[in-house]
């Protein structure tokens, strides 16, 4: 049939050119790999799935990572770390901090063989922090009200509805002072120092990267093409080879549409007297 003919011949002249048309490191061969780790940290169900289909490719011979990120949910960065950690010991792992890489975004950076960061990056902010908001007075204004009956008396502790008691607070610097001492440990083994130098640093404070450098939170001062050169000596991979990066799946207007939908759920949550936040963010 002549329609049939045609589409074969269309689809065999459409495989020809895109075969041209590619570069010969499209065509396979050993590659570096690449993880972006951009804005706040919350689901990093992507993240996690790349890091396995990039431990599952055999011609994958480094991973690097570029953290631009002021950190983000407690619990998504140190799995996020503990990811790249665990493939770091299968191959080199080379960390680049774009303009921001704190808190969160440093607990990942530390999964990193060797850190690069820019002058100006801003990195540290090594602690946690926990947002309780209070709309109590707005609903008193607007004549609403909630009662809340619980089976333990720390059932609903961080209401927004009401101010934390005494028992409360304690309660609740007992939990951030374990997470905090959780980061502290990363750092301090990541980046071989004495643990109590670790703690000195994790104050909250924010750093450069050239103060970060002095500190010993990172290695060396240089870009993205920086760490990459170093991470395709290590590998033997030649550094002009392109990248292998994680395919984009998302619509135009999916990412707008998810952050606004994530939003509306965090009013939701803050309206039904939700638990409070814990984060690792700057």
């Amino acid at each position: 049939h002549p329609v049939i003919f045609w589409g074969i011949v269309l689809l065999v002249l459409v495989g020809v050119v895109s075969a041209l048309l590619l570069d010969e490191d499209d065509l396979g061969g050993e590659r570096i790999a690449l993880l972006e780790v951009r804005g706040p940290i919350s689901d990093v169900r992507p993240h996690l799935e790349w890091l396995d289909k990039v431990a599952a490719n055999p011609d994958v011979k480094g991973l690097l990572v570029r953290v631009d990120s002021p950190g983000g949910s407690a619990a998504a960065s140190q799995e996020l770390y503990e990811a790249i950690a665990a493939l770091g010991k299968r191959m080199p792992v080379a960390v680049s901090m774009g303009g921001t890489a704190a808190s969160g975004g440093l607990m990942v950076s530390m999964a990193g063989k060797r850190i690069f960061a820019n002058a100006a990056t801003v990195t540290g902010s090594i602690g946690v922090r926990m947002d309780i908001p209070q709309i109590r007075q707005l609903l008193d204004k607007i004549g609403v009200g909630q009662e809340t009956l619980t089976t333990g008396p720390y059932k609903d502790a961080g209401s927004m509805l009401r101010p934390l008691t005494r028992e409360e607070r304690e309660y609740f610097e007992g939990l951030l002072k374990d997470m905090h001492d959780i980061f502290v440990g990363i750092v301090a083994q990541a980046r071989d120092m004495p643990r109590a130098k670790a703690a000195e640093l994790a104050s909250g404070k924010v750093f450069t990267g050239r103060e970060a450098l002095r500190l010993g939170l990172v290695d060396e001062l240089g870009t993205a093409s920086d760490a990459r050169r170093w991470l395709a000596e290590q590998c033997h991979v030649p550094a002009t080879r392109k990248l292998l990066q994680r395919p984009r799946e998302d619509k135009w207007w999916q990412q707008p549409l998810q952050s606004l939908l994530q939003a509306l759920l965090r009013l939701d949550a803050a309206a039904a007297g939700a638990s409070p936040a814990v984060l690792y963010q700057m």
